[in-house]
């Protein structure tokens, strides 16, 4: 018996053993994912509320091709909110990127979610408005407990149900849930009610951080069908809001941390092929920590710009992941109105040639036509590894 239990005691401990360093190298040592997982060509996007990314020269050059929006379920009957994001999907549409709108709490009713009929009729509105959008999430981070669909796990699978009949042809996430420990639990009781789920959103900031795909398999596990992380990125600090009634506090990283997490992003992705979008969040701040704190209207910042338009570490690692050299990004500068802009001067106008006639040699020289700024280039997968 001594002698049993010496050998039971030795296979446990290499077991554990071995699990311990599976969980650590997993995300390390992801280059044979990468490999086999470059055929599905990976679609790497921008998840930010601000119209201005899009003229970024920097933007551009890197070739994302997709973007993720979020707005108020009822953002049809916003008059001034509807003109803002009516911005935002003209400068999509312009620059050649797929929006994803994402649906979310009355924010002056934030506890309250809507009946199906009033949701039915707000989201067919928007759809009119706006034929051309194509990819829609129901409602964000739905088992979040700031949420009023993290109680309600059923009304959050007939607003799926309902927003894939009005349009068939879309591609609809089932959920867009974070990982956090009510993951699993929650999504369980939601695939009870929704029908014939294919796609889903996943925030996986938990599991970044932690360098780790723990959660992100568990996920994978549960749920059939394609997975996007439709919200993800490196935190550079955030304000956060206690569950328990207390007073509310700010958590500052390095932007160096920042980019350690950016880093396993891709990574992670790899782990299945069933993970074909990642949505990055975000691309810029417009003031720090500090005015923040002072104004008390930001509460987060992962952005891949510094507020001055300068460019954080997890640029070069986002740049690099999708084939572009970071010492090579196009030169900018911020503006009057806090944006970024292009310092690359136009090309000159062509110079027309010179009219000669019998008496008299002229030179006309038309005005010189209005430069249009260089287009982005296209796509926005990532390179084979």
């Amino acid at each position: 018996m001594p002698r049993t239990r010496l050998i039971l005691a030795a296979l446990l401990t290499l077991v554990a053993t071995g699990a311990i360093a599976l969980h650590t190298s997993a995300l390390a040592s992801s280059s044979g994912h990468a490999r086999a997982h470059a055929a599905s060509r990976l679609l790497v996007g921008i998840s930010d509320n601000q119209s201005t990314t899009f003229a970024d020269p920097r933007f551009r050059w890197l070739g994302m091709s997709a973007a993720r929006l979020v707005v108020p379920w009822d953002v049809v009957k916003r008059k001034s909110e509807l003109g803002w994001q009516s911005v935002w999907l003209q400068e999509a549409r312009a620059h050649g990127v797929k929006p994803l709108i994402v649906f979310d709490k009355d924010p002056s009713k934030p506890t309250q979610l809507p009946s199906l009929a009033a949701y039915g009729k707000a989201v067919k509105a928007f759809m009119t408005l706006f034929p051309w959008v194509r990819d829609y999430s129901p409602w964000n981070e739905e088992n979040h407990y700031l949420e009023p669909t993290s109680r309600d796990p059923q009304r959050a699978a007939q607003y799926f149900n309902l927003l894939s009949l009005l349009c068939r042809r879309c591609n609809v996430t089932a959920a867009d849930v974070l990982d956090i420990p009510n993951m699993s639990e929650w999504t369980q009781k939601f695939l009870r009610f929704a029908h014939h789920p294919h796609l889903w959103g996943l925030h996986n900031y938990a599991d970044l951080s932690a360098g780790s795909h723990e959660r992100t398999s568990l996920f994978l596990s549960i749920v059939p069908g394609a997975v996007w992380f439709t919200e993800t990125g490196g935190v550079v600090w955030r304000y956060e809001h206690p569950n328990s009634g207390h007073s509310g506090y700010y958590i500052v990283h390095s932007e160096s941390f920042a980019a350690e997490v950016a880093g396993h992003l891709l990574a992670l992705a790899r782990i299945s092929s069933r993970v074909t979008r990642v949505y990055y969040y975000q691309w810029r701040v417009p003031h720090s920590v500090g005015w923040a704190k002072a104004h008390g209207k930001l509460s987060w910042d992962s952005g891949l710009l510094r507020p001055d338009c300068s460019i954080r570490p997890a640029f070069g690692v986002i740049a690099r992941a999708m084939g572009h050299n970071p010492s090579r990004v196009p030169r900018y500068k911020r503006d009057r109105s806090g944006n970024c802009v292009s310092l690359t001067p136009p090309p000159p106008p062509p110079t027309p040639p010179s009219t000669e006639s019998t008496s008299t040699t002229t030179t006309t020289t038309p005005a010189p036509a209005t430069p249009t700024a260089p287009g982005g280039s296209s796509g926005g997968s990532v390179a084979p590894q």
